[in-house]
């Protein structure tokens, strides 16, 4: 039996596998976003880096895109890979 406890600061179990369970793209290596007009705090551009997106559905009419770097979506695998051998 597994008893190493899980990362404080992951999601509850149901949280993670159901961001698991969405239609994860392929890793996109790297978006550059320029912003015109209205400049958050004075920048000009920002680069987001290896990450994967997804569009969840929440309810019949409602959805939102979510992206997650690489590394946080291994982290959300490695939980539960753990809890389902923990069985």
């Amino acid at each position: 039996m597994n008893t190493t406890p899980r990362e404080p600061q992951l999601p509850p179990p149901a949280v993670v596998d159901w961001l698991l369970e969405q239609n994860w793209s392929e890793m996109i290596p790297v978006t550059l976003i320029e912003y015109h007009g209205s400049l958050p705090h004075g920048m000009s551009q920002s680069k987001l880096y290896e990450y994967q997106l997804a569009f969840c559905e929440i309810g019949a009419d409602t959805g939102c895109p979510v992206s997650f770097p690489i590394e946080a979506l291994d982290a959300l695998r490695k939980d539960r890979d753990a809890r389902q051998s923990a069985g």
